[in-house]
């Protein structure tokens, strides 16, 4: 049912919406300026031929990591959430697989931490599978789905150890971000200009100003994951609109440049443009609800499974 009352509320939702797009009183050209003087210099990045990706490659693996969570039961405590991560390597190589259950009643954690739990268990589950997949086996190139510094902040030890093992043996890791949160045009905008253009995130202000193939490496002093020793740019590789972000660890600045051409090398320019391999991890890591039923089903027992996790809304019969 569409209440009369809840479309009054969508309509005053647009409306606050609507306010907040003062963005759009900068053009292109004046955002593309703002960028190029204050936060670093926008250029094209060429695509690599089948030849020079072969050459970045060599005899090594390009190694693809992403993770998964589902959950069962009802609200806290009374749930479990299943977490499974993949590290994927050449299509000759069994992926590398590591898992986790979480659960308030056997890991005891209160009710207003159960998100952070989650991300954290996320976070070391990718880690962890990142880790054994570097230590085994002969990688060039670490891709990890999603901005290296939630690692170093859900995760610090884990994610260190996996810092200091790519620097051992000379693995370049980066971050892909599709979903960027930061705030560096805004901020650097408000600061140079003086002027308070409100609550406009990365993804809003470089919408529709970078061309495919273009983009810039963010400067130390404006990336907010200078701290952590994380780099990042932020480049168009589709012909959609947006923009992704990289990251990389400041040992490997000397490398961003090619490391970004690769990105572009390996993305589907008609796609939503990230690498095309990151989907296919993606789809393979995820634990679907068919999945969580028949780990239900087969290893959990029944009269636990009732007792403590069937919820009632779940034997509605109307």
């Amino acid at each position: 049912m569409i209440s009369d009352d809840l479309i009054k509320t969508v309509l005053e939702l647009n409306s606050k919406l609507e306010a907040r797009k003062n963005i759009s009183s900068l053009n292109r050209k004046e955002i593309r300026n703002l960028i190029d003087e204050n936060i670093g210099k926008i250029k094209i990045f060429k695509n690599m031929t089948a030849k020079e990706l072969d050459e970045l490659k060599g005899d090594f693996n390009i190694c693809v990591v992403d993770g998964s969570v589902n959950r069962i039961g009802s609200n806290y405590p009374h749930y479990i959430e299943f977490f499974q991560s993949m590290a994927l390597l050449n299509s000759n190589q069994d992926p590398v697989v590591k898992t986790r259950t979480l659960c308030p009643l056997v890991d005891d954690f209160p009710e207003e931490e159960q998100y952070n739990e989650m991300k954290k268990y996320l976070c070391i589950t990718e880690l962890e599978s990142a880790i054994d997949a570097v230590q085994n086996n002969d990688v060039k190139i670490l891709l990890m789905d999603g901005t290296l510094l939630r690692y170093e902040i859900e995760a610090h030890e884990k994610f260190q150890e996996l810092v200091n093992l790519c620097r051992e043996k000379n693995v370049v890791m980066v971050g892909v971000v599709e979903e960027i949160d930061t705030k560096i045009i805004m901020n650097t905008f408000s600061s140079a200009k003086d002027t308070n253009i409100g609550m406009v995130f990365d993804r809003e202000a470089l919408f529709n100003v970078l061309d495919m193939n273009e983009g810039f490496i963010v400067a130390n002093n404006k990336s907010r994951k200078e701290e952590s020793n994380i780099e990042q740019a932020f480049v168009r590789t589709s012909k959609e609109p947006c923009v992704i972000a990289i990251d990389i660890m400041k040992d490997d600045l000397d490398k961003f440049e090619d490391i970004i051409s690769f990105v572009i090398s390996i993305s589907d320019e008609n796609g939503r443009g990230i690498p095309f391999i990151l989907d296919i991890v993606d789809k393979k890591t995820r634990i679907d609800n068919n999945a969580v039923k028949i780990l239900i089903k087969q290893y959990l027992d029944t009269e636990i499974y009732e007792t403590l996790f069937r919820s009632q809304r779940s034997k509605r019969i109307i």
